[in-house]
């Protein structure tokens, strides 16, 4: 089966190959149609003149095929300059020579009227002259033309490639900075299932069901780029409620919804935002800590805002959550998610906010 995909692909490519080239050369002869068309004194139909020209795609493409597919890559990109120039030459003096014997011995048979006298192949051959100003320009032209596609062509493949490896590089990162929260949560969590377990608390079962909620949430419903909002708000009340277990009434905590209709967003980024205000906002020597959750939507503008209070006394961090996972990673996630946001830090007077603006309408691919 997998050899069978593998030719039809193959097969696919040829034939597209195929189609571009008859394209280009369908093009370029009507290219010379029209410009003959147009010239001084010819009084001729497009489509005869379009079909007249056929005569010289035999030169046309020895000389373009000849020139792109061997003179370039084997003489001139491998700078053997002299041998290229004398090559060259000798390949339009061919084909000039070769276009002018289609002509005489093939095209003005059939289709020329009355009796005429042919030039022999060697006199063809030894009229540099006519050669030169009569089939020459026609030949540059298809050759260069091709030339120039390719080279487009190229620089544009190339260009593609780099923005497909910049998009996996990126979709790599992100996914290895989602990859950290995980881990950094689960301990969190864990550490405050501990905590109520060494207290015997009757609250140990619903921590660790709405622990398995969240969870199945994070590991297998959250791997797309872009997610439910009301899936991310769930995730927030889940991780609430888990923190509320543990805090009792010794934390102050509000959460404000504002929500209009329906909006997609990168999964997880607000779910940091919350864990760093507990992380910090939750410190046993403040008297009746504060955190303050605030979240609406204008259209497909979403405003979230985090406050809480904190210590003023400088805190070790032992996880390193705000050089590694926290502040840092929240940055880097939007910028590579999105192309118009706000991400503002307010830190005085007693309190830690955050405020967080995204347009969610302009994702970057």
């Amino acid at each position: 089966m997998r050899l069978l995909f593998l030719e039809y692909n193959l097969q696919f490519l040829k034939s597209k190959k195929i189609y571009n080239e008859v394209l280009f050369w369908g093009l370029l002869i009507l290219c010379f149609a029209v410009i003959q068309f147009f010239k001084d004194g010819n009084d001729q139909l497009l489509y005869v003149i379009f079909l007249q020209n056929f005569k010289r795609i035999p030169a046309m493409i020895f000389t373009a095929y000849l020139f792109n597919d061997v003179l370039l890559p084997r003489f001139y990109f491998r700078k053997k300059y002299i041998i290229f120039g004398v090559l060259t030459l000798l390949l339009f003096y061919i084909a000039s020579a070769l276009d002018r014997v289609i002509n005489v011995y093939i095209y003005e048979p059939l289709f020329r009227e009355g009796s005429f006298e042919q030039e022999s192949i060697a006199v063809i051959f030894r009229d540099v002259h006519f050669l030169f100003f009569g089939y020459l320009s026609p030949l540059l032209m298809a050759t260069f033309t091709m030339t120039f596609d390719r080279v487009v062509t190229q620089k544009n493949t190339i260009a593609r490639k780099n923005i497909q490896l910049e998009r996996d590089k990126n979709k790599a990162e992100l996914g290895a900075l989602k990859a950290q929260i995980h881990p950094h949560f689960l301990f969190n969590t864990l550490n405050n299932l501990y905590a109520l377990t060494l207290q015997k608390s009757d609250k140990a079962p619903e921590t660790v069901a709405t622990l398995s909620s969240m969870l199945d949430y994070m590991l297998y419903q959250c791997n797309d780029k872009l997610v439910s909002l009301d899936k991310e708000i769930e995730l927030l009340e889940n991780y609430i409620e888990l923190e509320q277990l543990r805090y009792g009434d010794e934390i102050e905590i509000t959460f404000k919804k504002e929500i209009q209709e329906p909006l997609q967003i990168a999964p997880l980024i607000l779910l940091s935002i919350v864990e760093n205000a507990f992380k910090h906002g939750a410190s046993g020597s403040i008297d009746t800590p504060k955190i303050h959750i605030d979240i609406r939507q204008e259209d497909a503008i979403l405003y979230f805002k985090v406050k809480n209070t904190k210590n003023n006394i400088q805190q070790v961090d032992e996880t390193a959550y705000t050089k590694g996972i926290g502040v840092s990673n929240i940055k880097k996630q939007l910028s590579f998610l999105y192309l118009d946001y706000s991400y503002e830090v307010l830190n005085t007077g007693g309190w830690y906010c955050v405020d967080l603006c995204i347009d969610t309408s302009k994702v970057n691919d």
